[in-house]
């Protein structure tokens, strides 16, 4: 069966780069647990502060601990931002062709091919499709990008080549 190729042309913005990062972020459960204990590592240092018992080393250790895991997700989101400021394609239009080969993405001169095997799967987020290559790698297609045809074919096409996680 051939394919229509869906064609998109969008500016990868810090804004967008954000969005999808914070999309990311949101979905991943161990970010959740993470929260959890650090809440709990800042009540039980809280209570050893204030005097519940002894050891006041410990109890500015657990709230060290309780504070950086709760923060886990906006430090995160932060590391990720300042790696994709570095990114080639930052800031600059990018044209992205999806065909039943894989993705081609190009901005000017420059550009790459990657095949659908070299994804693990995909998932459809508030921005839109997030396409992992692996657990904290993706490629991302906002829907902002895309009209309603080209969103039924990339639907499409992606369950075609790509589980949905």
């Amino acid at each position: 069966m051939h394919e229509n190729p869906v064609t998109l042309t969008y500016v990868l913005t810090e804004e967008l780069w954000r969005r999808f990062y914070e999309a990311h972020y949101a979905a991943d459960p161990s970010l959740k647990t993470r929260y959890l204990w650090g809440a709990l590592c800042i009540i039980i240092g809280a209570l050893g502060l204030g005097g519940l018992y002894d050891s006041k080393a410990v109890a500015a250790l657990l709230l060290l601990t309780g504070f950086y895991a709760v923060l886990s997700r906006p430090i995160f989101l932060l590391k990720s931002m300042a790696t994709a400021r570095k990114h080639p394609f930052f800031e600059k239009e990018i044209t992205v062709v999806m065909t039943a080969e894989g993705i081609s993405v190009r901005s000017g001169n420059t550009g790459y091919l990657q095949t659908w095997k070299n994804f693990t799967g995909y998932r459809k987020a508030g921005p839109g499709y997030l396409l992992y290559m692996e657990k904290k790698a993706f490629f991302f297609v906002p829907l902002s990008a895309l009209s309603l045809e080209d969103e039924k074919r990339l639907d499409l096409l992606l369950s075609s080549h790509l589980k949905q996680g």
